[in-house]
């Protein structure tokens, strides 16, 4: 099972583009074998100016070192990439609104969907009723049910 983190577009008026992103947390392979067509794909635009700016020092410093230095720079990025990927989302406008676990993209974005649509949001996440205006986009997780339980253990009576 993987997880996703669900990004959403920060501004309240709907736009054409307005759907949420799910970016899946972990390793990336593509990342790993072809990282400059990656983050160009991504439009990942100033990871890319880093990464350029790091494999201009390494080739710089030469030899050996600089070889085992960049395979370590590039498993390093893979296992950041989507990381990465969410962080430019983030400076772009985009906000966390949810964790989803599912085997897949498509099982995730079921998930999310299924909880939106039994919670009052539309296929693109937004509140179909008043948006609150506490939250900037509508987007709403479903407050859990109180228990009373804490954790894994009741609390039956009053601390004495």
């Amino acid at each position: 099972m993987a997880f996703y983190t669900v990004l959403a577009p920060q501004d309240s008026e709907p736009s054409g583009d307005d759907e949420p992103v799910f970016v899946k947390d972990g390793f990336n392979w593509p990342a790993l074998f072809i990282p400059l067509i990656w983050t160009v794909y991504r439009r990942l635009w100033l990871v890319l100016l880093l990464m350029l700016a790091a494999i201009l020092a390494l080739l710089s410093i030469g030899g050996a070192l600089g070889l085992s230095v960049y395979l370590l720079g590039r498993l390093w990025f893979a296992l950041e990439a989507n990381r990465l990927r969410s962080w430019t989302l983030e400076r772009n406008g985009h906000r966390m609104i949810d964790v989803i676990e599912g085997r897949g993209l498509e099982q995730a974005e079921r998930r999310f969907f299924a909880d939106a649509t039994a919670t009052g949001l539309d296929m693109t996440g937004r509140s179909t009723s008043s948006a609150d205006p506490a939250t900037a986009t509508g987007y709403t997780r479903p407050a859990p049910a109180d228990t009373g339980i804490v954790g894994l253990f009741p609390s039956p009576h009053p601390t004495r």
